[in-house]
């Protein structure tokens, strides 16, 4: 049976197999996030798959609840998918079928120096180790999460350069944007979204000095275009502490923070992360 209720909207499936399911929608946008909430019975632990990848979620001993997010990729392929949600150790199942929605997040048109668009050789080999490098990051297996509680804004900038929306530079198709570029003056201080682990500090051509954080359960954050970093590769870091300034190096055209959010390998919207995670709070 499912209840709908105020915005949020909440669906709620149970039955006799003693997993009670709580969603946020039954539909996600690309890009988009759900998030979760699973009620099991006593000495039952979830195992969530989707999209053919495990779910971790935290468990809230106030609420008696497993928690955590969904997320579908900037390109998913629109169309019905099946979240499988088992619980451990009775190998009870359910089967629940959610539709990702296609999205148009807009176009934005840039115009930069020649030389920041048409690179020699040498810059297109280091621009393609570099993809490389960050690549890794995104496939490796969920592990149990670090992030506790909501996420936060790293700065209280606004929003200048909105999510997903697709690129031209100099007349020229690029890719979508995969995260959001935040306000803010240099030396401005970053914050920490949540709890987790530096898995990367680098300066690259096109971030810059960049900083990704691993907030376990397959969660990433990434800070580029920092002015300078004050973390080192394999720091457990807090909510809220300073893991650089804002700056303008790499590719940009002024001081601003790009912040992007992975969930499973997934490109999805970090503004609508700290929105929708203020439900952990409750």
């Amino acid at each position: 049976m499912i209840f709908l209720g105020v915005f949020p909207c909440f669906c709620v499936a149970s039955e006799p197999s003693g997993i009670e399911v709580m969603l946020s929608s039954r539909k996600v946008a690309q890009g988009g996030l759900e998030f979760l909430s699973l009620g099991l019975k006593e000495g039952e632990n979830p195992k969530v798959t989707w999209q053919g990848k495990e779910v971790r979620l935290v468990f809230r001993p106030e609420k008696n609840k497993w928690q955590g997010f969904l997320g579908a990729d900037l390109r998913a392929n629109p169309g019905s998918y099946i979240l499988i949600v088992g619980s451990v150790p009775s190998g009870r199942k359910r089967l629940l079928a959610l539709e990702i929605v296609e999205k148009d997040w807009g176009v934005r048109r840039l115009t930069l120096p020649k030389k920041m668009v048409d690179l020699d050789a040498k810059t297109i080999e280091r621009a393609r180790k570099e993809s490389k490098v960050m690549k890794k990051l995104w496939h490796v297996p969920a592990d149990s999460p670090l992030w506790r509680g909501k996420f936060l804004k790293p700065v209280p900038g606004k929003v200048l350069g909105p999510f997903g929306r697709r690129s031209v530079i100099n007349n020229q198709p690029r890719s979508p944007h995969s995260g959001v570029d935040l306000r803010g003056k240099k030396g401005t201080p970053i914050k920490a979204t949540n709890h987790g682990k530096v898995i990367l500090v680098a300066d690259h051509f096109f971030s810059g000095r960049s900083v990704v954080l691993n907030h376990g359960g397959g969660i990433q954050s990434m800070y580029f275009h920092l002015d300078d970093i004050t973390v080192q590769k394999d720091d457990m870091i807090e909510k809220g502490q300073v893991i650089g300034h804002m700056g303008s190096t790499g590719r940009a055209t002024g001081p601003h923070l790009h912040w992007g959010i992975r969930m499973n390998g997934a490109r999805v919207d970090p503004i609508s992360l700290t929105a929708l995670s203020r439900q952990l709070e409750e």
